[in-house]
């Protein structure tokens, strides 16, 4: 039998689609299958590069770019025409001197089958989620990253250098300093941003689920599996980034395995015997000192360097003193925008947030912004928080400041004291640091030390 028989009968006849690129992604080959199921020609089709498929909406993803960049085989879910459930497997095939020459691309129906479309219907929601997640962190980014204050700078003059890389990152910080956020920003700054970001909370899930999400599993791998079995997010995220938060909550029998996957760039599902490539930029957070649990032989001393190739601290909203109202205004003109009102922060209310702690960071800061909005009758909203044992609202309302017997030596009192004038002059300047270096006669680099010295 001839070639063209061959090509004519794989056309004609076979049930699931096929389509051919060359090693730059361009269509030189599909069938009638894969033509019908896009609702285009074959003829439309052919030319085309997997890119211009994927700009004109015909593929929300494509496992062929990935293919061609790993230069080894990619499976895994793609959505055809926005609904279209099917499982993708494109294998490269390499010239003589190791570049690839073709890949080779079949798309298996899926729909027909319960258990897997109930599955890849999951997939698409959470996609569509992250998706829209992603495009208000595009409109939004230059508001909700405000970097007024120098330490915030800094944090995102290293993100614009580390992003463009495949460079694994930790994040560290206090709860609720915008850790996922900012882990979703690296990923739209990179050369990942087309592909999947996904994000898991190792500590909200038992050791063996948290495993076989991540890793997926094999038909009949355990008692309650899918018939079909499933995919894990490594695969999944394949092209893309994962987000693995609070990762000091981690066991260390998945501990072990992470460490597998960052070295040799392969998962093994749950009850599987093979190897399955995974070209997957990590990204992890927590509010734990990782060090201390390396030295107390709670996370492993290898996975951390692995890990923390690049780390970045996000400061205590406490210590952005010139981002505290910014923020805030930026909450209020969302819930402006929503409810189509013209609330607004009074002096005192700005006062008081300058001189709050914000023990919960920018998680309290929304919460806050929405509970007064909410309750305010009137336009200007006002913030009075619960004052904490043994301290009083505002700072000169404190007495514990002039009780001698909290000072051990002079030099104490008068550091007290300094820090007690410094806080009412930010204040009465709005949290302008120049204003209040101005005020206070002393250069802005020398209020920064006073401000952040322990």
């Amino acid at each position: 039998m001839d070639e063209k028989k061959i090509l004519d009968a794989l056309h004609d006849h076979y049930k699931e689609s096929i389509f051919i690129t060359d090693g730059e992604g361009r269509v030189i080959y599909v069938n009638k299958v894969a033509a019908d199921r896009l609702n285009i020609t074959c003829d439309e089709l052919l030319g085309k590069t997997v890119r211009e498929l994927l700009s004109a909406g015909i593929y929300e993803k494509s496992t062929v770019l990935d293919a061609i960049k790993t230069k080894h085989p990619i499976a895994g879910p793609i959505i055809e025409n926005s609904d279209h459930l099917s499982f993708s497997n494109s294998v490269p095939v390499l010239d003589e001197d190791g570049n690839v020459e073709m890949v080779v691309t079949n798309n298996m129906n899926l729909e027909h089958q319960a258990e897997w479309a109930s599955v890849m219907r999951d997939a698409k929601a959470e996609s569509d989620k992250l998706r829209r997640e992603r495009e208000y962190l595009r409109l939004h980014d230059k508001r909700v990253m405000i970097a007024d204050s120098p330490m915030m700078k800094n944090v995102l003059t290293t993100v614009d250098a580390l992003a463009p890389t495949d460079s694994n990152v930790v994040l560290l910080g206090e709860s609720g300093t915008g850790k996922d956020m900012m882990a979703n920003l690296i990923h739209e700054k990179s050369n990942r941003s087309d592909g999947a970001f996904i994000s898991v909370n190792c500590a909200a899930m038992p050791a063996s689920l948290l495993e076989s999400e991540l890793f997926g599993y094999e038909p009949g791998a355990f008692t309650g599996a899918l018939k079909a079995g499933k995919i894990g997010l490594f695969e999944a995220t394949s092209g893309g980034t994962l987000f693995l938060d609070e990762i000091g909550d981690m066991s260390p029998a998945l501990q072990s395995k992470l460490l597998r996957v960052l070295e040799n760039q392969e998962v093994r599902r749950v009850g599987g015997v093979r190897n399955i490539p995974v070209d997957v930029r990590i990204i992890c957070a927590t509010n734990m000192d990782l060090k201390l649990l390396v030295n107390q032989k709670k996370f492993r001393e290898d996975l951390y360097y692995r890990l923390s190739v690049f780390t970045i601290e996000l400061p205590a909203l406490k210590n952005r003193f010139e981002d505290i109202i910014p923020i805030a205004e930026m909450f209020l003109d969302g819930l402006n925008e929503k409810y189509g009102g013209k609330k607004y922060l009074s002096t005192i209310t700005k006062e008081t947030m300058l001189n709050y702690d914000w023990p919960g960071n920018i998680r309290e800061m929304r919460n806050v912004i929405e509970r007064i909005y909410v309750v305010s009758k009137g336009d200007e909203l006002i913030f009075t928080p619960m004052p904490r044992a043994g301290y009083a609202e505002y700072p000169e309302e404190n007495p514990a400041l002039f009780d001698m017997g909290n000072y051990s030596t002079l030099r104490d009192f008068i550091s007290a004291a300094e820090m007690h004038y410094i806080k009412a002059t930010l204040r009465e300047c709005s949290g302008s640091v120049n204003r209040t270096a101005e005020k206070l006669g002393i250069h802005r680099s020398v209020l920064y030390r006073k401000l952040h010295k322990k």
